[in-house]
């Protein structure tokens, strides 16, 4: 994956982007999906699943509940509510999940989230998030995307679900946490989506601060969309006139693009 594309419909956000050399990261809150970084995650739902999950579950929900508790203690209380039918008691379910969701909706406020996809060629993004392809899609170096220190991918993959995450996952993401891994909820939570979204290929990325700068190098190219109007062309143009590394500008090429979309190299001096 040497390149992710974010797609834009409005063009005072791709100048912003451009001549500012900053990324902008919304909130979830300013979503085009009401259920997107939504809870898909319900006890209740999950009230069939495997006996040796729930154990797992409710032996953490001891820990969190009485701190300091041994994982001895943790474990009997685990199983005394396991002989209790606690994890079949709909009533507690349902309380239950409103505390999680409460809590989980907190966390929210304090998630920006940028979306990226992986092909600069979906139709379908092109229609939905670059305004019927009068919009414009920018293509940056996932290079620039590694954590210099560690060497991984600050990034991640959004996964599809046809059905609402399983307890498995979710116990999963609490053991992950306690072995340091601060993403595991972000991941599960924010990174979950319905299966009908998959043509989209996205990676998301996090952040607390509106704005992420970058390199200009970072920038490779820039995709105008076939309607794109052609003061928007003179306007990126007049933009990076002064880069010392200028990213290549490319426009669909509409006599070609129709079950797949093409771009061809605009040849122009700065």
């Amino acid at each position: 994956m040497r390149f992710l594309y974010r797609y834009y419909s409005c063009f005072d956000f791709v100048l912003d982007t451009i001549i500012n050399k900053r990324i902008y990261f919304p909130s979830p809150n300013d979503f085009n999906d009401p259920f997107d970084c939504c809870p898909k995650f319900s006890l209740l739902r999950c009230k069939k699943d495997n006996e040796k999950d729930w154990k797992s579950y409710l032996f953490f929900l001891a820990k969190d509940q009485y701190p300091g508790i041994s994982d001895d203690e943790a474990l009997k209380h685990a199983e005394a509510a396991i002989q209790k039918g606690l994890h079949r008691d709909k009533e507690w379910l349902f309380e239950s999940d409103k505390s999680i969701s409460k809590a989980l909706n907190e966390k929210r406020k304090d998630v920006r989230i940028c979306s990226f996809s992986k092909s600069p060629r979906n139709q379908m993004m092109w229609a939905h998030y670059a305004n019927n392809h009068q919009g414009i899609v920018l293509q940056f170096s996932s290079v620039y995307m590694f954590d210099a220190v560690s060497g991984t991918f600050r990034g991640f993959d959004v996964d599809y679900y046809s059905k609402p995450i399983t307890l498995r996952c979710y116990v999963e993401s609490i053991e992950n946490s306690l072995k340091g891994d601060n993403l595991a909820f972000v991941r599960l939570i924010y990174c979950s989506k319905s299966y009908e979204w998959t043509h989209e290929e996205e990676v998301r990325f996090f952040s607390k601060n509106i704005y992420m700068p970058y390199p200009e190098e970072m920038l490779k190219g820039i995709l105008l969309g076939s309607e794109c109007p052609s003061h928007w062309e003179d306007m990126i143009y007049k933009a990076v006139s002064t880069w010392r590394s200028k990213p290549k500008i490319f426009k669909e090429d509409a006599q070609r693009s129709s079950i797949k979309i093409y771009f061809r190299l605009v040849n122009r001096k700065h």
